[in-house]
């Protein structure tokens, strides 16, 4: 997709990664961007990136909340979904937010924005290589992703006929607040350009660090040694 005078919409905006994919759309001289927030005030710092920014609060717990103020939305040409939460919690851990926000908010806003989709558009799903095997320790974040990946696979088909490229992006830790451990991260700024890249070349799929490209190639080559490996993770 040539991005230049496309209308977009990302979710999770104020957050590292949001914010960097926003600052790499403006460098494509994008016409407008609605930066959604889940809280109303946080999204200052977004408006004095350019008045093609416009803050919308989007909480996505909150159902109510998305249908009212994505109802005066006539149209955009892309929508990224990079709103997430990491919990930290077990399979075995008394939690739902990762679902809640991950696969049931997310989903959510691609029921309701993708009839405003226009034809030619594209739909970007930030999901984690850990979709692709449960790191136990982050046991509930890990199978939440794996879930928004087959809700991918089952939208890409969904909206063929409209011409709407659904891009899945599949990255390993990335140096935000929702990764706070000794683990080493990949850059933002690297990640949303390696987003940015794929969105233009319209792909259905990027891992955009060394990390997830490990992952990648693990599971091909020696699926049950990354299943292991990642075992080990609560031992």
């Amino acid at each position: 997709m040539n991005l230049e005078n496309k209308i977009a919409l990302i979710t999770g905006a104020n957050g590292g990664l949001g914010e960097a994919i926003v600052k790499r759309l403006l460098e494509k001289n994008i016409k407008k961007i609605y930066c959604g927030v889940r809280l109303e005030n946080s999204g200052k710092t977004l408006e004095t990136l350019s008045d093609k920014i416009s803050i919308i609060q989007l909480d996505l717990t909150n159902t109510k909340m998305l249908e009212e103020n994505l109802a005066n939305i006539e149209n955009i040409d892309l929508l990224i979904n990079n709103a997430g939460i990491n919990s930290g919690k077990r399979v075995l851990d008394n939690e739902n937010i990762d679902f809640n926000i991950n696969l049931h908010g997310t989903l959510k806003m691609i029921q309701i924005l993708t009839p405003k989709i226009n034809t030619g558009g594209s739909i970007v799903n930030v999901t984690s290589v850990l979709a692709l095997c449960n790191l136990p320790i982050l046991g509930l974040y890990s199978a939440s992703k794996s879930a928004l990946h087959s809700v991918t696979q089952a939208l890409r088909a969904e909206v063929s006929s409209k011409e709407i490229q659904v891009l899945e992006v599949l990255p390993g830790p990335i140096d935000t607040k929702m990764n706070l451990d000794d683990t080493p991260k990949a850059s933002t700024k690297d990640v949303s350009s390696e987003i940015i890249k794929a969105i233009q070349t319209k792909e259905d799929e990027v891992y955009p660090d060394d990390f997830s490209k490990y992952v990648k190639e693990a599971l091909k080559n020696k699926p049950k040694d990354i299943e292991k490996q990642f075992a080990q993770s609560v031992s």
